[in-house]
């Protein structure tokens, strides 16, 4: 599991000091590009460098409790499933006092830049992957 500690910051929230539910994905993604570029598979390197790009064919959330302005929380990743041309990423908010406040899922497809067709993920992005279920 790989683990991002936020701050809910004002711009993210609604006018009632909760942080809008949208942004959720916006910060998700945030903790995604810090685990990618943990794994040595920054997205920069992605975009410029590799053969494939893993693009986000699947997303969804669940909201349990809020998030406010100043509350701490983190965002714990796992690799909920790991196929040969896709995985799917599980996204915990969990606010300071341990209360997980969302659930979320992205499921990403490797791509040839050129081709445009699904292929197998490269076997050592598979390998780092499978170290974080």
């Amino acid at each position: 599991m790989y683990k991002c500690d936020f701050i809910v910051r004002l711009p993210d929230t609604d006018a009632a000091g909760i942080l809008f539910y949208g942004n959720y994905f916006r910060l998700a993604h945030e903790a995604y590009e810090a685990l990618m570029g943990a794994l040595g598979y920054g997205l920069k390197y992605i975009i410029d460098e590799s053969e494939i790009l893993l693009l986000i064919a699947h997303s969804e959330a669940d909201y349990r409790q809020s998030l406010c302005l100043d509350d701490e929380y983190s965002v714990d990743i796992r690799v909920e499933k790991l196929g040969d041309k896709s995985f799917t990423l599980a996204y915990n908010f969990v606010r300071k006092d341990g209360q997980v406040c969302a659930t979320l899922r992205t499921v990403h497809v490797a791509l040839h830049k050129g081709s445009q067709k699904t292929v197998s993920l490269p076997e050592e992005l598979r390998i780092k992957l499978a170290d974080q279920t």
